[in-house]
């Protein structure tokens, strides 16, 4: 646990457009490595996720007229269920910002679900499948079932627009510029897929990997 104070300490979150950088200690991937590693610590994945505590009680929130002085609030940590202390690791955040249980709880539900081209439960997904079932879940929001018409269909933003729930894409075959691969971006440059490596995992979008096979960017209203 002395591990997780100091990580949660080091969080970084960039507010603006052309400030937008990741604070992940991760290292990058190269092309060769092709989705071979989790952008996470490997440490992280020995975290059990298996008889969990519930995370429905309220959220954590700084109490009424608390500074914000960077530093990490010990008393949320203290209070933080392991699911939350591992989650608020992997996407960079303070345990306290983390108070959207539903997203939460579903991450966990499908969190390192194993990747099948043309799965659609959590005996195996694809990346389509998990980011329909990701915005149906979440937000009742029906996208179509495969990347490119997720792309097409959506709505152009930048990439330093994204906000929770929007759609990050790539092109993973060949030397083709064509989609073939989609993600939910989460925070902190973060974001969530079913690698056909890795299964459901998080990412960073500035692992050499992703930067070099970025297409773009797509929101649902």
């Amino acid at each position: 646990m002395r591990y997780l104070f100091v990580l949660m300490g080091m969080v970084i979150i960039a507010s603006s457009c052309s400030t937008m950088k990741s604070s992940s200690s991760t290292a990058p991937v190269s092309p060769q490595q092709v989705e071979k590693k989790s952008s996470s610590p490997e440490f992280i994945q020995t975290i059990s996720i298996k008889g969990k505590q519930s995370i429905d009680a309220p959220p954590l929130v700084k109490s009424a007229g608390s500074v914000n002085t960077g530093q990490v609030d010990k008393s949320s940590i203290e209070l933080a269920s392991p699911v939350l202390l591992k989650y608020a690791i992997l996407m960079n955040a303070p345990v306290e910002e983390l108070n959207n249980d539903k997203l939460i709880n579903f991450i966990d539900e499908w969190y390192g679900t194993k990747y099948r081209l043309g799965g659609e439960d959590k005996n195996g997904v694809d990346c389509s499948a998990f980011v329909q079932s990701f915005m149906e879940s979440l937000y009742e929001i029906e996208v179509p079932r495969t990347s490119k018409e997720q792309y097409a269909q959506s709505q152009r933003i930048k990439k330093c627009q994204l906000n929770e729930g929007d759609l990050v894409f790539f092109h993973t075959k060949g030397k083709g510029k064509s989609v073939s691969h989609v993600g939910v971006y989460l925070r902190n440059n973060k974001f969530i897929h079913a690698s056909s490596s890795g299964g459901v995992m998080i990412s960073d979008l500035d692992e050499d990997y992703f930067t070099k096979r970025y297409v773009g960017s797509g929101r649902y209203k």
